[in-house]
């Protein structure tokens, strides 16, 4: 009879430290206090999991106050610093937090957090995915364009992994039939502080530029001239290798090495607004004097049930273009889309 009730003891014992270990509390700028576990914060939104809602919370990292965890946490500053252990809070100082480890604590601003993530994330929970699609009708030529494009991210502790598509087709009376594909897979990770070593390989496909295939591979490093949790400013440098195939009249095959300069912004706390530019340069090593610029600007706008609507202009000028080829081509788009995260 001791023996059980020993075991209970220590049973008992086992399910409240268990319960407790995965007990973290958020303080909101309301005054609420909601208890559950921290999944991450990315984008300015702070991820919740409580026993008492069959899904996740999300919550503006604007709203909140103050933060404890008994989940073991990573946590990412706009300097470039990563920090790991467990937030405590004292409510006397709103918006500061401590992270505890082995070591001394360490007091973080929560303005100056961009990221936090945990060790248990599964799979699943680091990926973004959206898709999105248009269609337009002109009944004067009848001039049609349909276009689908979709991206999937996963996001680990120290690198990212994304790939995306972008298919446009047009058709009008009297006159050919145009497309323009493109799709591509980049990879990135983190180096030490701000700074980050990426690569990727993009395929092009336009019947505007008489071009079958271009293959552009790419490896540079870049930098965050500005990160915080509502945005990000970034530049990079590298190298590229480009491999093009030329349709029409006069078919032909090149292969350049090129230098690579970019620039991309993204703000994703407007609201439900969320703004991205890009844009890429590539000075030819190869064919003296010729230079492409690829530029990519987009504006999306949340709907509920995770829905949006987007519009957005995909640039490419080139200086020196295949014969009977245009030095530009362009695509603007609008459509409604889903996002799964």
């Amino acid at each position: 009879m001791k023996i059980k009730c020993i075991l209970l003891s220590v049973l008992s014992l086992l399910i409240f430290f268990n319960l407790s270990a995965q007990q973290d509390t958020v303080y909101s700028s309301t005054g609420d206090m909601i208890v559950g576990e921290i999944k991450s914060m990315n984008r300015n939104v702070l991820t919740f999991d409580t026993d008492y809602a069959d899904s996740d919370f999300n919550i503006e990292w604007d709203n909140i106050d103050g933060l404890i965890s008994n989940t073991y946490l990573i946590v990412y500053t706009k300097d470039g610093h990563r920090f790991s252990g467990h937030l405590r809070y004292n409510k006397s100082k709103k918006k500061v937090v401590s992270i505890v480890d082995f070591g001394s604590p360490v007091v973080l601003f929560l303005d100056d957090i961009v990221q936090i993530s945990t060790l248990e994330l599964s799979f699943w929970s680091r990926i973004i995915i959206s898709i999105d699609a248009g269609y337009s009708l002109t009944k004067a030529n009848n001039l049609s364009q349909f276009s689908m494009a979709g991206k999937v991210k996963y996001t680990a502790d120290k690198w990212r992994l994304g790939g995306g598509f972008n298919n446009v087709a047009t058709t009008q009376d009297d006159v050919d039939p145009t497309t323009r594909n493109e799709a591509n897979v980049d990879f990135s990770r983190d180096i030490f502080g701000n700074s980050f070593a990426f690569a990727g390989v993009s395929f092009l496909e336009s019947s505007e530029q008489n071009l079958n295939l271009r293959t552009t591979s790419k490896l540079g490093v870049g930098y965050y001239l500005i990160r915080t949790n509502g945005l990000f400013l970034q530049t990079g440098v590298g190298l590229a290798n480009a491999n093009e195939e030329y349709g029409g009249d006069k078919p032909s095959k090149d292969n350049s090495f090129e230098g690579l300069g970019r620039l991309e912004f993204d703000a994703y706390d407007i609201g439900d607004f969320s703004f991205r530019a890009k844009f890429d340069i590539y000075p030819s090593f190869t064919n003296k004097g010729r230079v492409r610029v690829n530029s990519d600007v987009s504006m999306k706008y949340d709907l509920p049930f995770d829905f949006y609507i987007k519009a957005s202009i995909i640039h490419n000028y080139d200086n020196q273009p295949h014969e009977g080829s245009d030095k530009i081509d362009y695509v603007f788009q609008t459509g409604i889309g889903w996002e799964w995260n």
